[in-house]
């Protein structure tokens, strides 16, 4: 039962970090949109960087399939998220454990 558990916290977390990267990605469309041109920018600067490395067509087709600009956007919208719920969740535990270490 305690890996079932682990799984579907798991899970989750993985698809609350989708919901609220696509918020963000929303959000900063509308209330930052200069913001989320650099970071389109951006993506497609490492997708065209990573397809122009030289690689063999065979292999290249496939980066440009996986590395494509939009879903390197996405990417680092959820790794954003991540890392802040990780913080969150951290300092969460934080002070429950102070709150409970202090009653015992």
């Amino acid at each position: 039962m305690k890996l079932l558990g682990r799984i579907s916290g798991s899970s989750f977390a993985i698809f609350l970090s989708f919901v609220l990267a696509t918020i963000l990605l929303i959000a900063m469309g509308l209330k930052a949109p200069d913001q989320l041109k650099q970071v389109l920018d951006t993506a497609e600067w490492v997708e065209s960087s990573i397809t122009g490395m030289g690689f063999p067509t065979e292999y290249n087709n496939w980066i440009r399939l996986f590395f494509d600009d939009a879903q390197l956007t996405m990417i680092f919208f959820v790794i954003v998220i991540r890392v802040l719920l990780t913080l969150f969740m951290a300092s969460i535990k934080g002070i429950f454990r102070r709150t409970f270490d202090g009653l015992v």
